[in-house]
């Protein structure tokens, strides 16, 4: 078994990814967007939901795991927190940890996939566009996103980095020769 935790900005390509690995080696993603959506759907505020969310999916992933499943944890890695409990949820179940970061530095080329993506509820509508529920004012996104880009948390060592500019069926084989290495 594996527990994969994707990694990258907004719109970097972490949920294409994690769909690949889903459908390629059966995995259960565990998306932190839709856990944080629904606990805004019920009724919690911004603060409290993004605490909740990460609670959630730590549980649903050791739940998932527990039942013998793999499991990718879909969420940007901004905090070292994240990480540390992936690691501790592999280790509990003698998983494997891996860890896929995808990155995109092309600020234009991300903001066409954020404007062009499904959206849920926590989604950014654009580089400049904040998630609906912090209101309709634009905001010089690029700052935000450039200084995100230097917060990614990593594991020590073992894991796989992206080029997310690339045609993703080029990065497929990259993906799955890590997963199963």
């Amino acid at each position: 078994m594996f527990l994969l935790q994707m990694s990258g900005v907004p719109g970097a390509g972490k949920s294409t990814v994690a769909a690949h690995v889903s459908d390629t080696h059966g995995a259960v993603v565990v998306d932190y967007d839709v856990i944080k959506s629904a606990v805004l759907d019920a009724g919690f505020d911004l603060t409290a939901s993004t605490k909740a969310a990460y609670e959630v999916m730590y549980a649903q992933a050791n739940h998932v795991l527990a039942q013998g499943h793999h499991v990718v944890m879909d969420s940007p890695c901004f905090w070292p927190r994240i990480v540390a409990e992936g690691l501790r949820i592999a280790k509990e179940h003698d998983a494997t940890y891996s860890y896929i970061e995808c990155q995109i530095q092309d600020l234009k080329l991300l903001d066409d996939r954020l404007r062009r993506r499904p959206r849920l509820r926590t989604h950014r509508r654009s580089l400049d566009q904040l998630p609906p529920d912090l209101g309709d004012d634009l905001v010089d996104g690029a700052p935000l996103f450039l200084e995100a880009m230097t917060r990614i948390e990593r594991p020590p060592t073992d894991y796989l980095q992206l080029d997310m500019h690339r045609p993703l069926p080029e990065l497929l084989p990259e993906i799955d020769a890590y997963l199963t290495r």
